[in-house]
């Protein structure tokens, strides 16, 4: 009975906090800046108060609270890493949070350093959560009575064809992992028939390739990475959808997504605040890729502020047509550590080669199913890829060729071979990593 109440309390409070964040996308953005800095201001005050190494940082620095007056006063605070968290964890839990209020997640480790992610549990913390991680579903066109299927490696195992459903609030979701049998995954998709996909970009490319497959799902959601264009193609193409792009993590739940404009993504300012930094600390202007530091406004018993969660991005000052005042993110570049360490010794993003392949692949959209670029010397680039139901290695050698001459262009010289494989094998969590630098191995 008490867990029936509870639940009932709790979808009551998500969905009232739902509610408000779509109410308040349409507001002026000074006034979502204003409520999003007082956020700011409080759980600064609250780590100062109650979490041991939050509080010895800023005494450290001569640094109290009331001193944040700007957003760019938060910059005196240097940004944390997952490194340093794990080293210090203790340190990072607020001392008043009753134990029993708790709960835990884990990232992935898709950096190398899975994180214990601790939580309150208590029924307003919960439902604000949850409505920041389902507000962008509506946002997208999902709807109350949509068969929502969430594909993920973290998922547990279904007995089909009976349907393994868990509750994300009001919205049921039907929860199938990646099966190393990828036969079984086909049939289950067959069987279940989702109007909504929740899914790996990568994986995305796994069910183009799948000649069995025979559904017709009206929304592909993203989990956990970019959308490139050109699987956007093959995907409208082969099944006549729409693809919406989220960013968010298990730190801080959704921190931005894709409207139905797709100019961008639109930042959640009531969750997370998020900086686009250089190399010196300093934010990068309108269009300039920087490293992504967040700091999250809602979790008071491990509060992360300025946190490197490891991704590169672009910020935008473009006003999206939608009318939403929400800041936009111009794109997700990647991790911070996929990064192609060139002779001259710049690093680059796989965001700098994607034109030289995509170029190619808007006119042979199902020439190519998959891409990776493996590095092992500086001036030397691998491009493995797996063979679409169109290829044609004219294609390949002028994405080979393109590539080249981007760098010639730099003024780096980099020569690039071509393996064309069977098939390129994502990792426990789900993901392939579109860049793999053995030169790089510093891990955040």
């Amino acid at each position: 009975m008490a867990n029936k109440l509870r639940k009932l309390v709790d979808t009551s409070f998500a969905l009232y906090y739902q509610s408000q964040l779509r109410k308040d996308q349409w507001k002026d953005l000074h006034k979502l800046e204003q409520v999003q800095f007082k956020k700011l201001k409080v759980i600064v005050k609250h780590a100062y108060d109650y979490v041991p190494y939050y509080h010895k940082l800023l005494v450290s620095l001569k640094l109290k609270p009331e001193d944040i007056k700007t957003y760019d006063d938060l910059k005196r605070i240097p940004p944390v890493s997952k490194k340093v968290i794990q080293q210090n964890y203790n340190e990072f839990i607020g001392i008043n949070v009753p134990k029993c209020n708790l709960r835990y997640h884990y990232t992935s480790g898709s950096t190398g350093i899975p994180l214990k992610i601790a939580e309150d549990y208590s029924f307003t913390r919960s439902a604000y959560h949850q409505a920041l991680n389902q507000y962008p579903f509506f946002e997208s066109g999902v709807k109350l009575g949509d068969k929502f299927l969430l594909i993920s490696a973290r998922s547990q195992p279904v007995m089909w064809p009976n349907k393994h459903v868990t509750l994300l609030r009001n919205i049921p979701i039907i929860s199938v992992p990646l099966f190393k049998d990828e036969e079984k995954l086909v049939q289950i998709l067959n069987y279940i028939q989702p109007d909504v996909i929740w899914i790996f970009p990568q994986s995305m490319e796994l069910l183009v390739m799948k000649s069995g497959l025979k559904i017709a799902p009206r929304l592909f959601i993203s989990l956990g990475g970019t959308v490139q264009q050109n699987l956007r193609d093959v995907l409208e193409r082969k099944f006549g959808t729409e693809v919406f792009e989220t960013y968010g993590s298990v730190e801080f739940g959704h921190m931005a997504f894709e409207c139905k404009q797709h100019m961008g993504l639109h930042q959640i300012t009531g969750g997370s605040y998020l900086e686009f930094i250089d190399k010196y600390g300093e934010h990068v202007a309108p269009g300039e890729e920087g490293e992504i530091v967040v700091t999250g406004l809602c979790n008071y018993v491990m509060p992360l502020i300025r946190y490197r969660i490891g991704d590169l991005g672009i910020p935008s000052d473009e006003e999206c047509t939608c009318g939403r005042s929400l800041p936009l993110i111009e794109s997700i570049q990647g991790r911070s550590d996929d990064l192609i360490t060139l002779p001259s010794g710049r690093k680059v993003s796989v965001a700098h080669i994607y034109p030289c392949v995509s170029d190619e692949l808007k006119h042979n959209v199902f020439c190519i199913s998959q891409y990776q670029i493996i590095q092992e010397r500086v001036n030397e680039l691998m491009l493995k890829v797996t063979k679409g139901s169109e290829f044609d290695a004219t294609v390949l050698n002028k994405m080979k060729k393109n590539i080249e001459t981007y760098f010639k262009l730099a003024n780096e010289e980099v020569y690039v071979s071509v393996e064309i494989v069977d098939r390129i094998p994502i990792d426990r969590t789900g993901k392939r990593r579109y860049i793999i630098s053995k030169l790089n191995y510093n891990r955040l």
